[in-house]
């Protein structure tokens, strides 16, 4: 019995060790994350899949989206050896970094990869964020959704929120209950992006009944298959669309809605957003009418996917400390995509515990 229970007891090590990675990512996930990584480019950032080179806001997407999954994205190097965060610092030291867009994006990718957001590239990302803010009307951006991102950049950081940006943004909501991209009271303006962003920012800084009084919205926009569109009525259509289902997605998760409870026609959102998935290429598409894996809709459906919402970030420490790198010319990188059948990867802790539990049975069967 005393081998019996240090059996026991390398099992209950293993499976500590294990479940973190058991639990951090989908099937889909995983070969979502490389269909991304061959769009990374030789200088480590990732390209947005209409312009040349590497964009700053789709690469910190790339970077929630593996910390979303649990992966290190500072051992994704290119074929020049540079990783996402090495474009992200060679951008700041080149001044490229400087709306409060691209500040609060590069903040909330510096959190995510464990690196002090107040000395990124050289530069005090926070306090350059707080100096883009408007002190007489409190607002960051311009529009409402950079405003809803700086709030979270600033609360992700550990920095206070500015009490008249938090007062700004309740003082615009739509007379129907929601948010528009740039503000305002008119309805029928309001879209699901831009309100599920400014219920994450009201429940960073504790305004819970003024962030879930949008719910009542988001029900009238939810579609019959679970999923979300951009906006209801629409010129562009109002198909669920995966940008949309997955913003909504973290907005009901910080929250804690129960997905049950937007489920009634028996497809929650996470079921719509799932069922966006390509398996030929592993990446998700942004709408089912238009059949082509897409980039920024890839990395918002795996945060979402795995679970994370903007307001506390998930956070995988960079094993690499990130270099200001050389430009270089931009290249795809070939990278084949990982079987989608569900098989055991090599080095998969369950084959460990199988081995274990099997070496168990025969030591009992031997007494």
């Amino acid at each position: 019995m005393k081998k019996f229970g240090l059996i026991v007891l390398a099992l209950g090590l293993v499976l500590a060790w294990a479940a973190p990675v058991m639990a951090a990512q989908r099937p889909q996930d995983e070969a979502a994350l490389t269909w991304l990584r061959g769009f990374q480019q030789a200088d480590g950032g990732f390209t947005n899949g209409f312009s040349a080179g590497s964009d700053v806001g789709t690469t910190t997407e790339v970077i929630l989206a593996a910390a979303a999954a649990g992966q290190d994205c500072s051992t994704w190097l290119s074929a020049a050896g540079n990783s996402p965060l090495d474009y992200l610092v060679t951008q700041v030291k080149k001044g490229a970094v400087k709306d409060a867009g691209a500040l609060s994006r590069v903040v909330l990718a510096a959190v995510a990869t464990g690196q002090n957001p107040r000395n990124f590239g050289g530069k005090d990302l926070v306090q350059a964020l707080l100096a883009t803010q408007d002190k007489a009307t409190g607002r960051f951006g311009d529009s409402l959704y950079a405003h809803a991102y700086a709030m979270l950049a600033l609360h992700n950081a550990g920095a206070p929120v500015p009490q008249n940006a938090v007062d700004l943004l309740k003082t615009q909501i739509a007379d129907d209950g929601a948010w528009s991209l740039f503000g305002g009271p008119t309805a029928g303006l309001a879209d699901t992006n831009t309100t599920a962003l400014a219920m994450q920012a009201l429940l960073a800084v504790g305004e819970r009944d003024a962030a879930s009084g949008a719910l009542p919205y988001l029900q009238r926009m939810q579609n019959a298959d679970g999923g979300f569109p951009y906006q209801k009525p629409s010129a562009w259509g109002t198909d669920t669309d995966a940008n949309s289902t997955a913003v909504v997605l973290q907005a009901l998760y910080a929250l804690g809605e129960p997905l049950g409870n937007w489920a009634g026609n028996g497809t929650d959102p996470l079921g719509a957003l799932l069922a966006l998935w390509d398996a030929s290429s592993g990446g998700y598409y942004w709408q089912a009418a238009v059949p082509f894996a897409n980039i920024m809709a890839t990395a918002q459906a795996v945060q979402a996917v795995e679970g994370m919402h903007l307001v506390n970030v998930a956070v995988v420490g960079a094993s690499r400390t990130p270099q200001t790198t050389v430009a270089a010319p931009a290249v795809v990188s070939d990278v084949p995509l990982l079987p989608t059948s569900g098989g055991f990867a090599p080095g998969n802790p369950l084959i460990v515990i199988g081995l274990l539990l099997m070496g168990a049975g025969l030591m009992l069967k031997k007494r």
